[in-house]
């Protein structure tokens, strides 16, 4: 009870993301300037751009994993302040468990079997010492096992994460986020090393979240034709600022060069999953 008194619990009518006048630099270097975004609740989004233009560092400071500058704009995540003034809010921990967050590289423990991998989404919600002595309840592992046979890896539960494969982890840091229960799934170019069936099968997964569960999804892709065929909503970032926010068929050929430069063909996967 003390714990649900000292903790916001979210907004039911507040947008899923707000972030205002966000900035984040390294050094010299600006890798957000100024960004303004809203992301509605069951929103499906794609981030897309350059290397280097700001996707993974958005990514990063929506789910208070990067710090934003000083005098930057508030962040906020289904109404709970997540950073304001570049200053992160007191009691983290418990507003990050709405935001599931999927890496490129999997981040997961290679020595862990996948159904352990799986079983760390709940950590947030659980006493920390059910967590040092992994000693998970019992409808956790019922869910960890039941988000398995979603993501089609249930057979793979035993065996060591370091032994499978690229898509297979993937699909595992999918479930993991449904073990978390998480409202919002923050995908950091989810695939971009993997070929063009896993990478179909991962992007397929995320738009059924989307669809399904009434999950916000946003992720960043550098594939151009991914983000059009499964997104409705494209935001593009170039130099750390936003330069196209709209639906996903107004990406014509004029805006693509805005983004790219005359190179943009070189953001379509020109491969097709057989």
């Amino acid at each position: 009870m003390a714990r649900t008194a000292k903790h916001k619990l979210p907004d039911e009518n507040a947008p899923a993301l707000t972030a205002q006048n966000t900035n984040v630099s390294f050094g010299a270097f600006k890798a957000l300037d100024g960004v303004d975004l809203k992301v509605e609740r069951g929103e499906m989004v794609a981030l897309i751009g350059a290397s280097g233009s700001g996707k993974s560092t958005l990514l990063r400071t929506i789910d208070g994993l990067q710090q934003a500058d000083p005098g930057s704009g508030r962040l906020e995540v289904f109404g709970r302040k997540l950073q304001r003034d570049g200053r992160l809010a007191k009691g983290l921990r418990y507003r990050r468990r709405d935001i599931g967050f999927i890496f490129q590289s999997f981040n997961l423990v290679g020595r862990l079997n996948l159904f352990t991998n799986v079983l760390i989404g709940c950590l947030g919600r659980i006493p920390t010492w059910r967590g040092i002595f992994g000693a998970f309840p019992d409808e956790d592992k019922v869910r960890a096992m039941a988000a398995l046979e979603r993501v089609g890896v249930a057979e793979f539960a035993g065996r060591r994460t370091s032994k499978l494969s690229g898509g297979q982890k993937q699909r595992a840091a999918i479930a993991r986020a449904l073990v978390q229960r998480a409202r919002m799934v923050l995908a950091d170019e989810p695939i971009a090393s993997l070929d063009p069936v896993s990478a179909r099968k991962v992007m397929e997964l995320l738009q059924e979240l989307n669809d399904r569960d009434g999950l916000t999804v946003v992720v960043s892709l550098h594939q151009v034709d991914y983000a059009m065929r499964y997104c409705q909503r494209v935001v593009a970032l170039k130099a750390g600022k936003i330069i196209f926010d709209g639906p996903a068929k107004g990406l014509d050929r004029k805006t693509l060069i805005k983004i790219y430069g005359e190179e943009y063909e070189d953001a379509f996967w020109t491969a097709e999953a057989v």
